[in-house]
């Protein structure tokens, strides 16, 4: 190798990393970093062009070149020979820095065009200049300098020396090296600067603009060291890192001080001098908009990080490692979007390969870190059910910045959690005070946000719920069955309940038909799971008063939490949640009968919640379960206001139990539901139970009493206490004459709702109304015996109760019908009467019947499904019920629901005879009726009729006739006839109906024993038939989707398709009432497509329309604008409601407009450093370096309380000679001799105000704890 050659490569090795452009920003006159000697003044009188000559003049042979590098310090070669080489290329740290974005600074700001300009300007006058000599390292203040220990594992090393200044870290070979270059370093005047020897070149040159991080090296050696990451000037995404290592503790104290000092003059000085390369950014937002694209105009908070490798890495690391020189190699971001977060590595090459990995922001279950200015680690574990935890070892300059940032996430999408838990739990941040974050508001105590958070965390797609008003304890979150038919995941329904675990917004939750089986026996074992032992007021349990919950599965957990942690829920609805069918799976699968009640009944008994609604209806309850709720109902500090077991699949010795402890519930039990279960009870133990009860307002025991007893079941004088009774079913059971006169005399003295109970008093102050809980709705005496007589009594005493539903079905009314008939047509009555299941003998008695109905003007809910005169054997309907039930249609004006469907059954048949649709055109001047149901009744031979009634009718908005053996003729004369009507909204026509009908087309198509010939035809005639089906069934579904869009048309009101309120909680009658919608945007009409403006085009001549063809070549008109001025006669009957009954999850409001929810800048007087935090002399060694095994080993949640607070004897009173204190389990808090005290660091928030103690239980937070004597 010749000497030329060998000077080349040792001199293109020369300065690694050296990075010598400052950062420049418009605040400083000559575009460049004050502490930079890069300028024509100072290359003038620093004799730079000189030591440039005689470089020339000693290199004569080489070309003339531009940037050099400097050497590693293993490579061997004289320092002071140096050759030019050519130029690489124009490609510096400027050019980085002016195209790379800054992602701390305010408003996302990016370097103009015009700096820009003025970079390159500044570049184009420094070509071909020699940069090792460029920098005057004697014009250079020097805050610190040290020696440096020598590598052992490295051969041949020697100590070197490092030099901090103001604007970099330099690594000099020698001391002596050091002072030749820094003479300021010395304690006399230096060397000659006129010296014609150069100075030595450093080893190694970091500019501190461009340091990424810088902490206490993890390493095995006993020295120590400092560890720093710094961006490559030759690469747009590259980072290199060294370590140095120091003999003395405070000799690295002094080092790490002065760096980080300068670290944070620049960033003061050069707040965008560390910048995001634009080819990153770009692939981040890429990654940001893939993985959340429902938050297009959100930007994420992007940070530089360094993953930090662990001491046994180091340990293992090769000799090959420790003497390889500084290289480029990948770099870190960690970026910050609305409901994850992106660890993303960028690799060194061009193009920019990004690989990066997601975690939910809400699955965070530790973040540790110190607020020192000289401690940039700081530890992230993530973790997902069922799968184990995620560290990430981290390490950032702007450590804080990201400690605030997940700070405000975490607040953001769980407004609701209590600060004080978060802080406990989660965000372990040493030497920080909590501070006080200001999140942007949330309706429905942030549920939206925070469900979606929860299920992009766990990655499931969204679930269906609505916010229902119209409940007992509103406003309920209720979760709707998934529309696909399916079932929901385990991670769905744990991302539901973990959203609305600390969620004080609403009073009751239902699950009404979901099916939670499936949580029933799934354990988390991958990791520590965190018990929700803390409310929303910091009141803490103790592992005793966890009880079982501490060992059981997630649901027992989640229902804890749900019933615990809220500290609002009044009521979880249960209902059709563990159904026989998915119990016994489960069962065949565990072995296990599956439990679920323990968790809500542990916290009834020790009086932590107020659940005390239970409603478990249709569900499979089984030994343990039972078990659980008799040791609670027998617990004197529960008071159960609600119990619904009905259809639980309870023995008749499950029931006599429950009904034995239920006397210890007289004082507080309210509703009580039996009903459906397949033991029986005799009646005289609901006799006795009834004595005991104070204040009863709903009770169904229907189909379970037997046996008979000599008085009423009820005493007039127990009713009398009943005052507020709202329903009462006592059905499948034969009352005697007792009972029904009890039960008349009390509701013939029932206070009427809203009445004063003084009427004496003329002062209107002193009128106080009744409780309007106290309104009678429904009395139930189905299958009774009652005869005609007796239910013509019930009428009259209700006929002040204007709101009540009698339910008289399946009893003999024939039997003084006369009497009957009276009272329905002379008094008042109730609101609502149903008679399904009653059998006439007699013509004649129906017909009188239906004259009394027709004379009734209070009724508005009628059912008679199944009732009809005895039919005989193919015998048409006689003419005189045909005319009774047309004078019924023609002339009542008060019934507005109607059920006159039939029954047919194996063993009994309710069904009006042949032609009885004759009797439909009365409806033709109904202006009263608006939703008519008429099932099962064979109208397919008198469609005629119904479609003649449903074109000329103008109320009816909802017509349901399916199961009347309809045709394909059939459906198309229906589906022609309703076109020419614009008011019916609702025309139910399910998928086993087209099934029905499609059978029926078949049978009448096929024929046996045909050739294949005769099959082919056929199989195109089904196929024909199929499309002309389907395209009817199609017409009928414009047809009313046209109606729909027509009625809300120019309107700011919705069609609301909830059950009716009017109905006594019968189901399949939509209210169907204009109201306001359930949206922001009710005053914009809605949106019509091309195909809804087709819709609501005018239909042809009913001339046209009622041809039989299967074309469909109809003329269509545009829209006239006198039929746009008739909107509102179209409109439904009642006037609007002004606020909705239910809001459906896809009406929520996402607060997607908000562009930077988490930023935090640079600024902000949080992120400065507390007087009380530790300063940078500390050498911290006392606290290891947070590593994974710290996380996991250290204990998640506090289960017993401090000393201090302990009850040793169980009593409820505290030890006043304790013994001395140990040391405080919980960051923050003393607990002293006297009186436990409490460093201010957590918030706890105004609600947190006047709460004491309970027991054992012990608050957490605060400016002070509290004791109970």
């Amino acid at each position: 190798m010749d000497l030329l050659k060998w000077k080349r490569q040792s001199s293109s090795q020369s300065l690694q990393g050296l990075a010598l452009d400052s950062p420049m920003t418009s605040s400083s006159p000559a575009g460049s970093s004050p502490a930079s000697s890069i300028n024509e003044n100072s290359l003038r009188n620093s004799g730079f062009f000189t030591t440039v000559k005689r470089s020339l003049s000693r290199a004569s042979t080489s070309p003339p070149s531009g940037f050099t590098d400097t050497s590693s310090p293993g490579t061997p070669g004289s320092p002071g020979r140096k050759v030019l080489h050519k130029q690489r290329g124009s490609f510096s740290s400027f050019d980085s820095m002016q195209r790379r974005s800054s992602v701390t600074s305010e408003g996302y700001s990016r370097v103009s065009r015009t700096c820009s300009m003025s970079f390159s300007s500044t570049r184009s006058s420094t070509i071909g200049i020699d940069w090792k000599t460029a920098i005057d390292w004697k014009t250079q203040q020097v805050e610190a300098h040290c020696p440096v220990e020598a590598d052992p594992q490295v051969l041949r090393s020697k100590p070197t020396y490092m030099v901090v200044t103001q604007d970099y870290i330099v690594k000099m070979k020698s001391k002596a090296d050091a002072l030749s270059t820094f003479p300021q370093i010395g304690s006399g005047p230096g060397k000659d600067n006129n010296s014609m020897v150069p100075p030595p070149e450093p080893l190694l040159v970091i500019p501190i603009h461009m340091v990424v991080s810088v902490f206490f090296a993890e390493s095995s050696r006993p020295s120590f060291g400092i560890e720093l990451w710094w961006k490559s000037s030759s690469s747009r995404a590259a980072y290199i890192s060294t370590q140095v290592f120091f003999s003395l503790p405070q000799e690295r104290a002094d080092q790490m001080g002065k760096i980080v000092q300068q670290l944070k003059a620049k960033n003061t000085e050069f707040p965008d001098a560390s910048l995001v390369p634009l080819e990153v950014e770009a692939q981040i937002m890429k990654i940001f908009t893939e993985e959340e694209p429902g938050f297009k105009t959100c930007k994420p908070e992007i940070f530089p990080v360094v993953r930090r490798t662990s001491v046994r890495d180091d340990t293992h690391s090769t000799k090959m490692d420790k003497t390889r020189k500084a290289q480029d190699g990948a770099s870190w971001y960690l970026a910050v979007g609305r409901n994850m977060c992106y660890l993303a590595e960028a690799g060194p090459g061009f193009p920019v390969d990004v690989k990066y990995q997601t975690f939910g922001l809400v699955n965070l279950t530790s973040f540790r870190a110190k607020w020192n200015l000289h401690e940039e680690r700081f530890v992230l574990s993530f973790r997902e059910p069922f799968k184990p935890a995620v560290t990430l070892e981290l390490a950032s300059r702007y450590y804080r910045q990201i400690v605030i940032t997940f700070m405000k996430a975490d607040r953001f999408l769980k407004p609701c959690w209590p600060t004080t838990l978060q802080t406990v739990e989660v965000f372990r941040i040493s030497g920080l005070a909590d501070p006080q974050l200001l999140i942007a508001g949330d309706n429905y105590g942030g549920l939206k946000r925070t469900l979606d958070a929860f299920l992009s965390a766990y990655h499931c797609s969204p679930v269906e719920w609505e916010i229902n008003w119209r409940t007992a304890f509103s406003p309920e979150f209720r979760l709707l069955p998934p529309k696909a038919g399916n079932t929901y995941t385990n991670l769905q329904l744990l991302a539901v309940m973990r959203s609305l675990r600390y969620n004080g917004y609403f009073n009751s939750i239902s699950f009404n038909g979901i099916d939670l089986s499936t949580l029933w026996d799934k354990y988390d074992f991958h990791g520590k799971t965190t018990l929700p032992y803390m409310n929303r007021s910091c009141l803490a349990l103790s592992d005793v008063e966890l009880g079982p919950v501490r060992f059981g599965s997630l649901l027992h957990q989640e229902l804890h939490a749900l019933a615990f942690c809220s500290e609002t829920i009044r009521q979880i609805d249960l209902t059709d949640c563990f159904v026989e069918s998915s119990v016994r799976r489960e069962m065949a699968a565990s072995g296990k009968w599956p439990a679920f009640l323990f968790p809500i009944l542990n916290l009834l008994e020790l009086g932590l919640t107020k659940c005390n609604h239970l409603l478990l209806s249709g569900n499979f309850l089984r030994a343990p379960d039972v078990e659980a709720l008799i040791e609670a109902l027998m617990t004197q500090r529960v008071e159960i206001q609600t119990l619904d077991i009905s259809h639980c699949g309870l023995s008749d010795l499950a029931l006599r139990d429950i009904f034995e402890v239920l006397f210890h519930q007289g004082h507080s039990l309210q509703h009580l539901n039996v009903s459906g279960n397949r033991g029986r009870v005799h009646a005289s133990v609901i006799a006795n139970l009834s004595d005991v009860i104070m204040d009863l307002r709903k009770l169904n025991v229907s189909g379970v009493l037997m046996g008979d007893i000599s008085g009423p079941l009820f005493s007039f004088e127990t009713l009398l206490r009943f005052e507020n009774l709202e329903e009462l079913d006592l059905s499948n059971y034969k009352v005697n004459d007792a009972t029904l006169y009890a039960l008349e005399y009390f509701l013939s003295q029932k206070p009427l709702p809203l009445e004063p109970h003084d009427q004496s008093q003329p002062d209107s102050r002193k009128e106080t109304p009744a409780n309007p809980a106290s309104i009678l709705r429904k009395v139930a005496l189905n299958n009774c015996g009652i005869n005609g007589r007796e239910a013509a009594r019930l009428i009259r005493t209700l006929g002040h109760h204007t709101s009540a539903h009698l339910h008289i079905s399946g009893n003999p009314l024939e039997d003084g019908i006369d009497d009957l008939c009276r009272a329905i047509s002379m008094t008042p009555g109730p609101v609502g009467l149903h008679m399904d299941m009653v059998e006439f003998r007699d013509e004649t008695n129906f017909v009188v019947l239906m004259k009394a109905l027709m004379a009734n003007k209070n009724i508005s809910f009628l059912s008679m499904a199944g009732t009809a005169p005895t039919p005989s054997a193919n015998a048409p309907c006689p003419p005189e019920v045909c005319e009774a039930l047309e004078e019924f249609f023609a002339n009542n004006k008060s019934v507005r629901y109607l059920d006159l469907s039939g029954y047919s059954g194996k063993l009994d048949e309710g069904q009006l005879g042949k032609g009885s649709a004759r009797s439909l055109r009365g409806l033709a001047t109904n202006d009263t009726l608006t939703h008519l149901r008429i099932r099962n009744q064979d109208l397919h031979e008198d469609v005629g009729t119904l479609g003649e009634v449903i074109r000329q009718n103008s109320k009816l908005r909802m017509v349901d006739c399916r199961d009347n053996n309809w045709n394909l003729t059939s459906v198309q004369f229906l589906a022609k006839s309703l076109k020419l009507n614009k008011t019916i909204i609702e025309f139910p026509f399910e998928q086993t109906e087209y099934d029905r009908i499609w059978k029926r087309v078949v049978t009448d198509v096929r024929r046996q024993n045909i050739s294949k010939t005769a099959m082919a035809t056929q199989r195109e005639q089904e196929n024909v038939l199929r499309d002309a089906l389907q395209k009817q069934v199609q017409a009928l579904k414009d047809t009313v989707q046209r109606n729909r869009l027509a009625l809300e048309l120019n309107s700011p009101f919705a069609i609301g398709f909830d059950e009716s309120p009017d109905t006594c909680g019968e189901t399949g009658w939509p209210s169907l009432e204009l109201k306001m919608p359930n949206n922001n945007q009710s005053s914009l009409p809605p949106n019509l497509s091309a195909t809804n403006q087709k819709l609501l085009q005018v239909t042809p001549s009913p001339s046209r329309l009622l041809d039989l063809d299967l074309d469909s070549d109809l003329m269509t008109t545009p829209v006239d604008a006198q039929v746009r001025d008739k909107q509102k006669e179209m409109r439904v009957h009642k006037v609007p409601s002004v606020v909705p009954m239910t809001v459906r999850s896809d009406a929520v409001e996402v607060d997607a407009d908000l562009t930077a929810p988490y930023h935090v800048g640079r600024d902000e007087a949080m992120l400065e450093t507390p007087p009380s935090a530790s300063s940078l002399n500390d050498d911290d060694a006392g606290w290891a370096s947070p590593t994974t095994s710290g996380i996991l080993d250290s204990p998640m949640t506090p289960r017993t309380p401090p000393s201090g607070l302990g009850l040793p004897d169980g009593s409820g009173v505290v030890e006043k000679e304790s013994r001395t204190p140990s040391p405080p389990r919980y960051p923050g808090m003393n607990v002293s001799r006297d009186s436990p005290q409490v460093v201010p660091v957590f918030d706890m928030g105004t609600y947190f105000a006047g709460q004491n103690f309970v027991g054992s239980r012990y608050r957490i937070g605060g400016l002070e704890a509290h004791m109970e004597e």
